[in-house]
């Protein structure tokens, strides 16, 4: 199953971009701060919660639409949203 973290690190990687990289793009451009270390524990999903904002800046830096991410996320909660709240109980 794909999740966010391995979807921005797809787009990441066909952009050919470092995450280095990327966090300048974000500052230059956007005015956004982050780092390498927030980006890596999204990508290997350890970072559960991400920032509306910067998923706004990484969509443009990596050029998706935010829609493609929504529908991801829609099919992930119909697949395992279940799941998770009776391992919860």
């Amino acid at each position: 199953m794909m999740t966010v973290g391995k979807y921005l690190k797809t787009k990441r990687f066909f952009k050919e971009l470092t995450m280095r990289q990327v966090v300048d793009t974000a500052q230059d451009k956007y005015n956004f701060s982050t780092s390498t270390s927030v980006l890596s524990s999204i990508e290997t999903d350890k970072n559960r919660v991400i920032d509306g904002e910067l998923l706004l800046v990484l969509s443009e830096i990596y050029g998706f639409d935010m829609n493609e991410l929504k529908e991801l996320v829609l099919d992930n909660l119909k697949s395992n949203g279940r799941k998770k709240r009776a391992e919860r109980e």
